[in-house]
């Protein structure tokens, strides 16, 4: 069963949903069912992040949230980054967004925190579900039921009738068969191996090679996925004034002039907006430009390996040759800490010390940890590590091989003394040490490291008075690199009379 994304979609969208029939989803994004208990508006406002500058949302307006299955070839990332390029840096993640996106891969309400997204641009996944939070309602409304490519929308809202664009074959599945090649909806068995495929035509003259029309105006057919030669999603990059761009749709104007909608895959708020982008939601910048005006061009295929042809297989064998195998481990071993993706504090060359070097002996211990308490079939593991004081929160997930994201209880005590000796070796005269890490962990050993120096945390329960002094006596820091949120801190402390928990 596939995992259910979970993501606020403004109003502008749901008209888009429920009255033309668009079938496109990207943004950031929360595991539905660690949602689940999150039904007031004012919770799903928070939890969701959408007090951002300029928004259509209100805590006390309903806000609608789609229900999204994933899709075997969409790209989920972690949501980690800062609100600028230093908080990027710092903390070595992806995404420079605006407040009040934290970085840290976490989203919370009240006492509820569940790992944050952001998924690239994908077709919406038949079963997909929008439903409207009111408040003062206990249950939410149903307003809008998607079908797949060629039945779109059911709006509940206007009688149930439907409607639907036609697909791009730039995002989501295309399926090639001895006809043509057609933009297709793909279902699978329970292994996820392809059975059916329904394909898509816009033209009536499909009628006499057995497509129907449907009641959203397209004609659609099913065939065994047997039929297929290939079976796949387009993902065409390229680079537009210097950021990496993706092609979500292509056509000719009047004039007959290639033109391309094109979304950011840069993760940077200031670059789109420099640009002038327009910003669909956050994390969600698009534009409209001539296919010449855009650089280093290349179209790929994704293709889930149980779903590839004899042909796609083919081409893969060959890939794999000319891969040298990675040397197998022993069973039941380890992964040990691989090469750094992030450089925090290294980043700029401005001389500091790589951490991931430096705390390869922690991170090994955090590692080993992680890989004790995950699942069978794990794709991903990652802890969040909140210090200041002498208080500590540690949050845990694992990801299975379905991108489903559950919290992993339970963790060896050595976990949380690594991390708390590795935030007191990280401490730089001058400069403090971090608030929070988040560490990262793929099977095949290669890990992440995410610190933040700057940016108050969330915590579970409220902290006691005096605990940012007494971390700042322990770590001080100069005026330069105390934040504006810790000046205030410490004067609460000082007026509350705290002078810091004794160690």
């Amino acid at each position: 069963m596939a995992t259910i994304l979970q993501k606020a979609i403004t109003p502008q969208m749901s008209v888009a949903y429920l009255e033309r029939g668009l079938d496109r989803v990207a943004g950031y994004v929360v595991p539905a069912a660690d949602a689940a208990s999150v039904t007031s508006t004012a919770g799903l406002f928070e939890l969701h992040g959408l007090g951002f500058a300029g928004t259509p949302f209100s805590p006390d307006a309903p806000i609608d949230i789609l229900h999204l299955p994933v899709s075997p070839t969409a790209v989920v990332l972690p949501a980690t980054g800062g609100q600028d390029e230093e908080g990027r840096r710092r903390t070595g993640g992806q995404f420079l967004e605006r407040p009040p996106f934290a970085g840290t891969g976490f989203t919370s309400t009240g006492d509820l925190i569940v790992p944050l997204s952001w998924v690239e641009h994908t077709r919406l996944t038949p079963g997909a579900r929008l439903w409207r939070f009111t408040p003062g309602e206990a249950e939410p409304e149903l307003i809008g039921t998607y079908h797949g490519v060629a039945f779109g929308w059911q709006n509940h809202l206007d009688d149930d009738t439907f409607h639907a664009v036609l697909p791009s074959k730039y995002v989501g599945h295309v399926a090639k068969i001895d006809l043509g090649t057609f933009a297709a909806d793909v279902t699978t068995d329970e292994s996820g191996n392809p059975t059916v495929l329904t394909l898509v035509s816009p033209s009536k003259d499909a009628e006499e090679h057995g497509f129907t029309r449907t009641a959203a105006g397209l004609w659609a057919r099913k065939v065994p996925a047997g039929e297929a030669t290939e079976l796949f999603e387009i993902h065409a990059s390229a680079r537009w004034h210097g950021i990496p761009v993706r092609i979500v749709d292509q056509g000719p104007n009047k004039e007959g002039e290639q033109f391309c909608r094109v979304a950011s895959l840069a993760h940077d708020a200031d670059a789109a907006e420099r640009l002038h982008m327009d910003k669909l939601d956050p994390g969600v910048y698009e534009t409209t430009v001539a296919l010449s005006a855009l650089t280093d061009v290349v179209y790929a295929q994704r293709v889930p390996r149980g779903w590839a042809r004899e042909g796609q297989l083919e081409k893969m064998r060959a890939q794999e040759s000319t891969t040298p195998a990675p040397a197998p481990g022993a069973p039941g071993a380890v992964p040990t800490v691989g090469r750094p993706v992030v450089s925090v504090g290294a980043a700029g060359g401005d001389g500091r010390p790589n951490p991931m070097n430096k705390h390869a002996a922690h991170l090994q211990r955090v590692a080993q940890g992680l890989v004790s308490q995950a699942p069978a079939g794990w794709t991903r593991a990652r802890v969040l590590c909140r210090m200041v004081g002498t208080r500590g929160e540690l949050l845990a997930a694992a990801t299975d091989a379905d991108g489903k994201e559950t919290g992993l209880a339970g963790l060896p005590g050595d976990v949380g003394k690594a991390l708390a000796e590795m935030r007191h070796a990280s401490f730089e005269p001058g400069r403090g040490t971090w608030f929070a890490a988040l560490v990262t962990l793929e099977p095949s050993g290669k890990l992440t490291l995410n610190l933040d120096y700057t940016h108050e945390q969330k915590w579970s329960k409220p902290l006691e008075p005096g605990q940012y002094t007494a971390d700042l006596q322990r770590y001080p820091r100069d005026d330069e690199h105390t934040p504006d949120w810790l000046r205030e801190r410490l004067a609460e402390d000082e007026a509350s009379g705290a002078g810091g928990p004794a160690d």
